[in-house]
């Protein structure tokens, strides 16, 4: 697999036949990081996990005009008409076969859906905004409801041999940026681990290998980079 960084919580994933595309968001008129008619021999699925702007460019609609893209969206994102056949909506806690890949959603503990998707053999998590939330000064009950949340969709991919995981490890939740990052590699596990929604902190690749999960974290240093799994 061929793994790019793009920005914030946003990766493509290009397989043998496919290209995957999570979360794509370009802040502030940034370039265009993708861009999908490079792959014209492969299909391309466009992953939106949430309509929050920070994982929803709506410039990635104008890519339907390409007879090789297709959309799948959390059930909380609106496309306008012309798009049928061409868009899966996703609702938390199902499976779906589209165009060749299997998906299978967990629920957010913010918005919209995660994503388990399976494509030419591999295994691929992208959380979105699912995430361990736990934030200091918070009331016991909030942390106590989205720490029962996050463990209770995580435990539903145990037994899954995740080839690359995308997980959230968002530096603003000070002590506790770890916490979706630990339960995740611990109860579930994946080959190579990506942190997300980092907010361009990407020290944090760092400090994760330092506590003591090592290669299995990959070390990201800029947008638009590429990786090899």
């Amino acid at each position: 697999m061929k793994i790019t960084y793009l920005h914030h919580s946003g990766f493509s994933v290009e397989t043998e036949t496919k290209v995957l595309l999570f979360d794509y968001y370009t802040e502030g008129g940034r370039k265009a990081y993708f861009d999908p008619a490079a792959y014209p021999d492969k299909a391309v699925f466009v992953f939106v996990s949430h309509a929050h702007e920070d994982h929803y460019d709506r410039r990635i609609l104008s890519w339907a005009k390409l007879p090789n893209v297709r959309y799948v969206l959390s059930f909380d994102v609106r496309t306008e008409a012309g798009f049928e056949g061409r868009v899966l909506c996703a609702e938390p806690h199902r499976t779906y076969d589209f165009d060749g890949i299997s998906i299978q959603t967990l629920q957010s503990n913010d918005e919209g859906v995660a994503f388990l998707v399976k494509a030419d053999g591999k295994i691929i998590y992208h959380a979105g905004d699912l995430n361990w939330w736990h934030w200091n000064g918070e009331p016991e009950d909030f942390n106590a409801d989205i720490e029962k949340s996050y463990t209770a969709e995580i435990n539903r991919l145990k037994g899954e041999k995740i080839d690359v995981a995308f997980v959230p490890a968002d530096l603003r939740l000070q002590d506790k940026y770890f916490w979706a990052v630990n339960y995740f590699l611990k109860t579930v596990g994946a080959k190579r681990l990506f942190p997300m929604h980092f907010w361009g902190r990407f020290d944090v690749c760092t400090m994760l290998r330092q506590l003591g999960y090592g290669e299995t974290i990959a070390e990201i240093t800029q947008e638009n980079e590429k990786f090899e799994i």
